[in-house]
């Protein structure tokens, strides 16, 4: 049996599908616009993971959500929380 998400969060995830895909992320770049970048694309992450380390520049391969409404990138095959990375947009 799955656990039905609560109204809000159904509503909001509604919502949020139609503008995110497993491909690609809305971003604001340094000059205050909205662009979109396609996977894959660099990060940098912010701390240190078994297999990545700290200021490591590596390649997301896909963005998902987790059951919990939060996003997570995949690198290699595994699922990490956005906040731990920074984006590194190229022109």
């Amino acid at each position: 049996m799955t656990k039905d998400l609560p109204m809000d969060n159904e509503k909001y995830l509604h919502e949020l599908l139609k503008w995110i895909s497993s491909d690609s992320l809305l971003v604001i770049d340094g000059s205050g616009d909205i662009r979109r970048i396609y996977c894959p694309f660099k990060v940098i992450s912010l701390v240190n993971f078994p297999e990545i380390i700290k200021g490591q520049k590596v390649s997301v391969d896909a963005i998902k959500l987790t059951v919990e409404v939060k996003e997570v990138f995949i690198i290699k095959g595994t699922a990490y929380y956005i906040i731990y990375f920074k984006i590194i947009l190229e022109s």
